[in-house]
């Protein structure tokens, strides 16, 4: 017997619906990741993230006010950065027009007292007729011709022009001196127009452009050592298990491919007031060529191994119960983790 038209639509409509919802039942069904359990060496470590910092980064200042004037090198400004410099390598120039005219004049005068110095004082040419006058005095005081106190008179001269000799002298000599100790001091302030580098490394930052005008003090330029450290921070819960010693594995991001092999040298006892986390400090043990300051990546300290144990996935875990399958049903075991 035939199904009417519309009897025949309502059942392949409803096999269609059961079908549907067979299929999504089946797509829906939760999924479970099966591992097998074997024996093997476990592995207890910290997670943390790493940055590459340089071991020293001084910044430069200006010592003295004025105009500025990069170094030919550097005078493409922010175009700079990343170059190498020398240790006392000029940077720049700050122009001191007032330092600069003063010591003109301090050489000027110092060369003068100098030239001066090299004469003999005003007194010492009527000394030497006082002397050569007392000196033939005294041969023909003797015999009566020549009355004492002209004598006296003439040694009075002689001991007062050798005082006055002596009194040049020192004036000039303490004017030399003088004149010498302004001309170093103001040497010293242009040299202090003279910004160089504190260290041998990369120039990192340039905080001035060509001829602007800078303070005492104004901050100019970062130079970075070539030498750097690896900075790891750890999360407050996991510092208390990190200690100087430990070795870790380092993944950078610029070297994806590459694991690198590191050890603490230091966790700092104060944690970072913004992230709370803590600092830990590594040291790699063979960074590669072009390992530059900036770089950032992630690490695992490793805090523990125990040898010959079984091996189970911590997302199997709950506490202590392990998820174990058997004839193709899921049991509860208890484990003892560690």
């Amino acid at each position: 017997m035939k199904l009417p038209e519309s009897k025949r639509v309502l059942w392949v409509g409803g096999a269609l619906l059961v079908l549907l919802f067979a299929i999504v039942w089946y797509f829906f069904l939760p999924v479970a990741e099966v591992a097998r359990v074997q024996r093997g060496t476990a592995i207890s470590a910290v997670y943390g993230t790493v940055r590459i910092e340089p071991a020293f980064a001084p910044h430069v200042r200006a010592q003295n006010s004025g105009f500025i004037q990069l170094a030919e090198p550097f005078s493409t400004g922010r175009g700079a950065i990343g170059k190498s410099v020398e240790k006392g390598q000029l940077l720049a120039t700050i122009a001191d027009e007032t330092t600069a005219r003063l010591l003109k004049q301090a050489r000027a005068d110092l060369q003068a007292a100098i030239q001066r110095a090299a004469v003999p004082v005003p007194s010492s040419e009527p000394l030497k007729a006082a002397e050569d006058n007392l000196e033939r005095l005294s041969k023909v005081v003797s015999s009566g011709n020549v009355p004492a106190v002209d004598y006296a008179k003439a040694k009075s001269e002689v001991n007062r022009l050798r005082s006055a000799v002596e009194t040049e002298r020192i004036d000039r000599d303490r004017n030399l001196n003088a004149l010498e100790e302004t001309a170093k001091k103001l040497e010293a302030q242009m040299k202090n127009s003279e910004v160089r580098a504190p260290i041998d490394g990369l120039l990192t930052n340039i905080q001035t452009i060509d001829g602007e005008l800078v303070s005492e003090g104004n901050e100019l330029f970062t130079v970075a050592s070539r030498k750097n450290y690896v900075r790891g921070e750890v999360n407050e819960e996991d510092v208390g298990e990190v200690k100087p010693g430990m070795k870790a594995k380092l993944q950078l991001y610029a070297y994806r491919t590459k694991t690198f092999t590191a050890h603490v040298t230091s966790v700092q006892p104060a944690a970072d007031p913004t992230t709370q986390r803590y600092t830990v400090v590594l040291e790699m043990e063979k960074p590669p060529d072009n390992l530059m300051a900036g770089m950032t990546g992630e690490m695992n300290i490793i805090t523990g191994t125990r040898e010959n144990v079984l091996l189970v996935p911590t997302r199997a875990l709950l506490v202590d119960q392990a998820l174990i399958v058997k004839g193709g049903i899921v049991h509860k075991r208890t484990v003892q983790v560690g």
